[in-house]
């Protein structure tokens, strides 16, 4: 047989071996993640306003800087693209804006 099978049978069972321990583990993890404290689902809700918030904030931010760097570095991928790039990164903020609020 060749060697390089042996290789290729090793990966597949060390796949199959983390697969199978790593399900054992996060098993127990997502199983008992939403049997908190009862009325934690407001908690839960604001934690999410707080970091849409937050994502929103940084897009913004990084639609600023789209739009003030423009064409300062060829290597970067703004120097050709900045205007979409500002628009997503525009949009993004106003979509995660809009759902902070409505949460």
């Amino acid at each position: 047989m060749n060697p390089l099978d042996y290789r290729a049978i090793l990966l597949v069972l060390s796949v199959i071996l983390i697969g199978l321990y790593s399900d054992a583990v996060l098993a127990n993890k997502f199983q008992t993640i939403g049997s908190g404290v009862s009325g934690s689902i407001p908690i839960k809700i604001e934690y999410l306003r707080i970091s849409a918030y937050v994502v929103s904030g940084l897009c913004f931010v990084s639609g600023l800087l789209a739009l003030t760097t423009k064409q300062k570095n060829a290597h970067e991928l703004n120097y050709t693209v900045w205007k979409r790039s500002s628009i997503v990164f525009f949009l993004l903020s106003i979509i995660a804006l809009v759902s902070a609020v409505m949460l």
